[in-house]
This record gives structure tokens, sequence and C-alpha cells, in this order.
């Protein structure tokens, strides 16, 4: 008897404390809401002076944020706001992520598409980042209705 009681007791602590009608956060950048958030980790992987950007670009054109069609392999520019200094260019990956080594400071990032005369748009303007820390950032890649 002392066994079944034991086992009602694990059984009710492993099923947490939410209730049937919350909703569990959503994964980061996994929704259009997460468009311009960003979080920050320690990194030991960089030089004094510089982090990491691992960024994220996603759409609201299709049901499928992470659809390729519209974020695989689009042109992008990273500029720092504050110095003025050289952009970095470059593409995102077939999954639509930026991963870079930047200086510390702030950062803006465009990326572009154009599609027949319309030009779709990922941007943001204030990129955080910190010496010694990755940014974790998302941004949504939105064409204008016309």
């Amino acid at each position: 008897m002392h066994r079944l009681a034991a086992l009602t007791l694990l059984a009710a602590a492993c099923t947490g404390t939410q209730s049937l009608d919350s909703e569990t956060e959503p994964e980061f950048c996994t929704v259009t809401a997460h468009d311009g958030e960003m979080w920050m980790e320690a990194t030991s992987t960089v030089a004094d002076g510089s982090g990491a950007l691992d960024l994220r670009v996603i759409t609201d054109q299709s049901e499928d944020v992470n659809d390729p069609f519209y974020v695989a392999y689009r042109n992008y520019a990273l500029e720092p706001t504050a110095t003025g200094g050289v952009q970095t260019t470059g593409t995102t990956s077939g999954d639509g992520l930026v991963q870079k080594t930047l200086g510390a400071g702030i950062w803006t990032f465009e990326a572009t598409w154009t599609r027949g005369s319309v030009t779709c748009v990922a941007a943001t303007e204030a990129l955080l980042i910190n010496s010694g820390e990755t940014t974790h950032a998302c941004v949504v890649l939105t064409c204008p209705q016309g």
C-alpha cells in the first residue's frame, strides 16, 4: 500500500502546475511576434572587444515562418551605427541564419529580396553586440502589399 501511495505522489509531482488552459511560450524566433527581439549569453569564442551575432530571418509571407523560399540565401548588410565603419555583407544560410563575429557596439541589419517590382525587407536598427557575448536576434522579412 505504501508503494502505491509513493507512486501516486511521484506521478502528481511530475505533472507540474501548469493549468490546462494556459499557453506555453513559443520557442524563440518561431513566431513573427518575436520580430526585433534579442537576448544575450556569455561566450568564450571571440576576442576582446568583439561579440558574436546569431541572427535568424523568418517571414510573415508564408504559413511556415522558416519557408526557405523567403529566408534562404537572402543578401544582407550589417553596419556599425555609432562608428559608421565598413559594412559587412553576405547572404543568409539555407535556414535564414546569419552568424558573424562583430565589434562591440550597436549595429543595423538589413536583408532584402526583390520579387518582381516588390522589394521585401527584414531590418533592425538596434542590434546590440557586447564584448564577450553572443547576441541572439530575430528579424521578420516582410513584403509590402501592393
